[in-house]
């Protein structure tokens, strides 16, 4: 992602993956468990791996844009969070059940609103769906919907859209566990069009080591949708107050969106292709 850091040896990332996958299944377990709540005091920040938004740097510090954002609310805040990576599914759950979780970046909906606590938007994106330059090319989101198979990564935000657009319930919908499971799944034929925002199509590839030219964009999913830090509902007032005022803090001083320009300037890393989850 950036020239001041080399890339990850295959075996240490391959090491991280496997201890995170791991660390993943436990945690999401204990929060089902009756001694669950023993740690739930612990403040705790979850995310997924999101070139240029949210990546870890060689000494597995949040060095994409959101995470640094969200460290600098932190500190400003006078807290303290240990950050993990997990696929988006496990993530999600995790904030939605233990007290004490943050969340990033969860792209905010009506069908999310009542969720989770919304502290601080991080930016925006937008989904598309992308198909191989091969297959024919159309403007009508219905007429896809109706006739093609369509991959995304499950819980995503584009599968939320993708199932309020399927007015004909006819919706051949594939979900997986990563985008690069949809690319696999594309390439080899299993499915027509995949779901992902430019520049998590961008960083797919990218991390494949296949052309930027390799997939075209076709339709938009949904309009535009902010991402933010969101909150287990369970998440103490006092720390929920001190996280939206340095959010607001950063925002209103510019900060986060020069965090945000300053990351997305940089080259995107090359990384091993994460191992499914």
């Amino acid at each position: 992602m950036r020239p001041a850091h080399p890339p990850r040896s295959s075996t240490a990332y391959r090491r991280k993956l496997r201890g995170l996958r791991l660390t993943g299944v436990l945690l999401l377990g204990c929060c089902s468990a009756a001694g669950a709540q023993q740690n739930s005091n612990e403040l705790i920040a979850v995310t997924e791996p999101w070139p240029p938004y949210n990546t870890f740097s060689n000494d597995e510090t949040p060095d994409g844009a959101h995470g640094l954002i969200v460290q600098r609310a932190l500190a400003l805040g006078g807290l303290s969070a240990t950050i993990s990576v997990y696929p988006w599914a496990r993530a999600m759950a995790l904030a939605e059940n233990r007290p004490n979780t943050l969340l990033f970046s969860l792209a905010r909906t009506p069908e999310r609103e009542s969720r989770f606590i919304w502290i601080g938007k991080l930016s925006q994106t937008q989904q598309f769906l992308w198909r191989l330059p091969a297959h024919q090319s159309s403007s009508n989101l219905q007429q896809i919907i109706t006739c093609c198979s369509i991959c995304t990564v499950r819980k995503d935000v584009s599968e939320e859209a993708l199932r309020e657009q399927d007015k004909t319930q006819r919706l051949q919908l594939v979900l997986t566990g990563s985008h690069h499971d949809c690319l696999r799944m594309l390439r080899g034929g299993s499915v027509q069009f995949m779901a992902g925002s430019p520049y998590r199509i961008k960083a797919t590839l990218l991390q494949a080591s296949l052309p930027a030219s390799l997939l075209q964009r076709d339709v938009a999913i949904a309009p535009p949708r902010e991402l933010y830090l969101a909150a287990n509902l369970d998440t103490p007032t006092g720390t929920i107050r001190k996280l939206q005022q340095a959010m607001q803090q950063l925002q209103d001083s510019g900060e986060s969106e020069r965090l945000l320009q300053q990351v997305l300037a940089r080259q995107l890393p090359m990384a091993e292709k994460p191992a499914p989850p």
